[in-house]
């Protein structure tokens, strides 16, 4: 019997210890990686190292830059409900240290207890944060964030527009946000009990945040400033809608002022209830140009040698066209008779642009005259397209002579700028190139950009192309 129980003893070890081995080589061997897994998920942490998003400038004068967006320091308050030991405690403490800056009920905080990671503030600043760090509550935590600041007031607004919370933009902040943002980094490392990175790890990955570009704006803070103080004296004078001005050099297409009224405070924009306000006239809103347009009619016909300036023709103050009649907008009745071309443009003669085409066709609105103002409106002007200038643009319409629509009558109206819509910038740079000597320039708004403090400009772009002859353009000037 005693033997027995020997054996049943023996065996009784023996099977625990096969149960002790078997379970050391399922933990160890088969399920080795699981638990390593579970194991890291609890002691190995991953943080997202957030990238500076760039800051934009403007020019003031030729040396010296100045800010127009800027970056401050704030930060986000998360709550960590797995990790908190007294809801109570939380609650009342870091209630009191937030006091109306909660973005979340605490029943919304409270409602999914294995939540690691709730935010209730977002924005706050450094006495808000160095409140909640001395509380030392446990659960509670704290990301550096940053938030957009304008030093320059509502200046040039919509030009450096805004990024919403969805990554959504408008303005310079929205057309060259990839280049502002910049790239956010990972930290992946060990912690301790209380959440803190250590430095020790085979685990531990860091990937640095790569900060944004900042940009420099070809823009002038003293051009700007004056150029906004005459446009709202020009809106309070008028009952329109709304007034926009562009200022840019001809000689090399740089915008030194661009604005629209009534503006926005960028720093609010979140409180504005007319979305138009928003938008940056100059550049995506194409509209009805009327006789400007008249200037790149009676180029094209010098500079195919149409016409000459002392060309004349009989103004009788209308025109027919098919079966329309046009008329001169300032008055039948003005400069009536034989008059030459330069004393057309000089009134602004609707009859006189009508005439240009026509000579343009050899005496007829054909097929020959509708091209060719085509080709140069689109190609050697520019018009009716973006200009690449760094900004949200719209291309406008111009009608080509291969739709219906691109009839005798069409382009009638479209050589004294009816018919057709185009930005303010893209007629800014063709009327530039008409008088510069007919070099076209590509507007831009982007001098270059901040490096370590320093403003480096970026290369000059150059002639994009000749659009009329240095002939022309010196007749044109002269016309003008």
């Amino acid at each position: 019997m005693v033997i027995k129980r020997y054996k049943v003893f023996y065996l009784a070890i023996f099977l625990m210890v096969a149960v002790f081995v078997g379970r050391l080589i399922s933990v160890q061997l088969v399920h080795h990686n699981d638990y390593v897994r579970a194991a890291n998920s609890v002691r190995v942490k991953q943080y997202e190292l957030l990238a500076k998003r760039g800051e934009i400038y403007m020019k003031s004068g030729e040396d010296e830059v100045v800010p127009l967006v800027l970056n401050e320091r704030t930060w986000t308050i998360f709550v960590d409900p797995s990790y908190v030991r007294s809801k109570e405690v939380v609650q009342e403490k870091l209630g009191k240290i937030l006091d109306g800056q909660m973005i979340r009920s605490w029943d919304e905080v409270w409602s999914d207890m294995s939540n690691m990671y709730v935010e209730v503030a977002k924005g706050v600043d450094y006495k808000t944060v160095s409140a909640v760090k001395e509380a030392n509550l446990q659960g509670v935590g704290h990301k550096e964030t940053s938030k957009r600041v304008y030093p320059r007031g509502s200046m040039a607004a919509q030009v450096v527009g805004f990024v919403n919370a969805e990554g959504v933009g408008t303005g310079i902040e929205g057309a060259q946000s990839e280049l502002l943002e910049g790239e956010n980094g990972l930290l992946k490392t060990v912690t301790d009990v209380n959440s803190i990175p250590l430095s020790l790890g085979d685990d531990n990955v860091e990937i640095p945040a790569k900060d944004g570009e900042s940009i420099v704006l070809t823009l002038d803070e003293n051009v700007q400033r004056e150029s906004e103080k005459v446009l709202r004296d020009i809106y309070n004078e008028f009952d329109v809608a709304h007034a926009s001005v562009v200022i840019m050099n001809p000689n090399n297409g740089q915008i030194y002022s661009m604005a629209t009224y009534p503006s926005f405070d960028p720093e609010k924009y979140y409180e504005v209830e007319d979305a138009d306000l928003f938008r940056n006239y100059p550049a995506d809103n194409p509209y009805e140009v009327a006789s400007i347009c008249k200037t790149f009619t009676y180029a094209t016909a010098i500079n195919e040698g149409a016409i000459s300036p002392t060309d004349t023709y009989f103004n009788s103050g209308h025109t027919q066209v098919e079966d329309i009649t046009i008329q001169n907008a300032n008055g039948s009745m003005i400069a009536y008779g034989t008059i030459d071309f330069y004393t057309a443009l000089n009134y602004s003669l609707n009859t006189g642009s009508v005439e240009v085409l026509r000579r343009i066709g050899g005496g007829s609105i054909n097929e020959h005259a509708r091209y060719t103002l085509y080709n140069y409106l689109t190609d050697n002007f520019s018009l009716g397209k973006e200009t690449g200038s760094g900004l949200y643009e719209a291309p406008g319409v111009i009608i080509s002579p291969d739709e219906d629509e691109g009839n005798a009558v069409r382009y009638s109206n479209m050589s004294f700028g009816q018919g057709m819509n185009l930005t303010m910038i893209q007629v800014l740079a063709a009327y530039s190139s008409v008088v510069n000597g007919g070099n076209y320039y590509k507007p831009t708004i982007i001098a270059g950009k901040m490096v370590d403090g320093n403003f480096v400009e970026n290369e000059a772009r150059g002639v994009d192309h000749q659009s009329v002859s240095p002939e022309t353009s010196a007749t044109m000037r002269d016309m003008l």
